[in-house]
């Protein structure tokens, strides 16, 4: 019987000749091509840990995430680039980081770097792969490469329609109408219609889910599933979780740091008072149980491959997403609950049912999904293939590092969280006895030499870029 581990480093090796060799390019043997798995890509929008196979709450309906992780092997700490949609969704898709190009937030800085390199699609479609994607890939869309591109369908809206995205996120609302008329359920059927198309190419597949996404609105029978008399709230520590946090890190809990006050009250302040905490939870719950039913239809047609070929599945979220915990809202920093993603891979070879619990990143994603395909990662990505830890989850990784701004980075690693800010001050916490991060130890003295250690994973040189500062400035007067 062939090692199929043996077989696949003997692809990467050939490929990598291949390529090297002047004036080839990327052309690869059509044999080979003839060889190569499906790649199926689905990334989640603002979906945290509320997944029952991360256990990140106890009422998570999440069936069919929860059954592709029991299928492949769940990365228990996968984390973001950056806590917001467009720079995670950038950095994951050229696989460089923020920190080398200055795309650290949603809105466009002056001194961002036009990215040149190719994004994920680019790269399989250069390399043979018939290439569709479809739904919130990219931040604006599916992007523009590609054989077949879906841009996001839209919504229908609420009776009552009070979303604003500068506004607090207690904007959850049931509809009432079929599952058939939203925007994720005709993304799935699209994806099935694309997973069905028989062609000689192998296939690459980007497909973006928009739910959990503010605005918190799907059908009601999602919000059935959690009445408001049984949600759960984030745990909070006896003590104010804030006492032990500097002072940027207060003012960074209080705002996206974009976004103006609601007349002086942050987004907690104002959900707190106005009594909507729990209502936005069972939203937030209920679009999570939604987007879940839709991406099972589409896992459901991935159980049979009508090209014959292996296939390679990879789901992720672009970010993490707070509910109240340290008194903070949606995204926009960088303690756990805003980088926290899920992250899974099922591939031929990987045991079922498998736990990683080494840090991964979105950076990861780009080479993962190339040496998966047996193609040769190019050089100019930023990230390390996972294929080490697929075949052996106990395998030791780099520490992980998000950014949110020039000079906001967290170092994770498989027990520790590092922070420091872009005026100097420091979090860390021991996720071994905190893992809700309640207790900043960073002032700890017999921590000394571990805060060295991690801070060095800190780039040294980073893109100049917006400081959070200045947002502090301009909305927290």
């Amino acid at each position: 019987m062939v090692n199929r581990n043996c077989l696949s480093e003997f692809r990467r090796i050939l490929i990598a000749a291949v390529i090297a060799v002047p004036g080839l390019g990327s052309v690869l043997p059509a044999g080979m091509a003839s060889e190569r798995p499906d790649v199926v890509f689905i990334i989640v929008d603002d979906l945290n840990d509320w997944v029952g196979c991360l256990g990140g709450h106890p009422d998570a309906e999440s069936p069919n995430i929860d059954s592709l992780a029991a299928s492949g092997m769940l990365f228990s700490q996968a984390y973001c680039n950056s806590p917001q949609c467009r720079p995670s969704r950038t950095s994951l898709m050229h696989g460089v980081y923020p920190f080398k190009t200055g795309t650290y937030f949603n809105a466009r800085g002056k001194g961002e770097t036009k990215i040149a390199t190719q994004t994920m699609q680019q790269f399989f479609a250069t390399n043979g792969y018939r290439v569709a994607s479809g739904g919130k890939v990219h931040h604006g869309g599916p992007g523009n490469a590609g054989d077949s591109l879906l841009r996001r369908p839209k919504d229908p809206r609420p009776v009552v329609n009070n979303f604003n995205a500068l506004n607090p996120p207690n904007d959850g609302a049931a509809l009432d109408v079929p599952d058939e008329e939203m925007g994720d359920y005709k993304v799935a059927q699209w994806a099935i219609g694309q997973w069905a198309d028989v062609t000689e190419k192998p296939l690459f597949m980007s497909v973006g889910f928009f739910r959990p996404h503010r605005p918190l609105h799907v059908p009601r029978p999602y919000f059935n599933l959690f009445p408001i008399d049984s949600i759960k709230r984030p745990a909070e520590p006896d003590e104010d979780d804030w006492s032990d946090m500097p002072e940027f890190a207060r003012r960074l809990a209080r705002t996206h740091a974009h976004k103006a006050l609601h007349d002086g009250l942050s987004d907690h302040e104002y959900i707190v008072a106005n009594e909507e905490w729990d209502a936005t939870i069972q939203a937030y719950h209920a679009s999570i149980a939604f987007v879940d039913r839709q991406i099972g239809h589409f896992l459901n047609a991935l159980k049979t491959n009508p090209r014959g070929r292996e296939t390679v599945v990879m789901l992720v979220s672009d970010h993490g997403w707070h509910l109240g915990e340290k008194k903070h809202w949606c995204k926009g920093a960088i303690w756990e609950q805003t980088t926290h993603v899920p992250f899974i891979v099922r591939a031929p070879g990987v045991k079922p049912g498998t736990v990683c619990t080494q840090p991964v990143s979105l950076i990861d994603v780009f080479p993962s999904l190339a040496d998966l395909a047996g193609l040769a990662p190019p050089s100019f990505l930023d990230g390390k293939s996972i294929e080490p830890q697929l075949r052996d989850s106990t395998l030791k990784r780099s520490p992980v590092i998000s950014s949110y701004g020039e000079g906001n980075t967290t170092i994770r690693t498989e027990r520790w969280r590092y922070i420091r800010y872009e005026d100097g001050s420091e979090e860390l916490y021991d996720h071994k006895v905190d893992p809700d991060e309640w207790t900043n130890q960073a002032s700890n003295p017999q921590h000394a030499s571990l805060k060295k250690k991690l801070a060095a994973f800190i780039p040294k040189q980073q893109h100049p870029g917006l400081k959070v500062q200045a947002w502090y400035d301009q909305y927290q007067k």
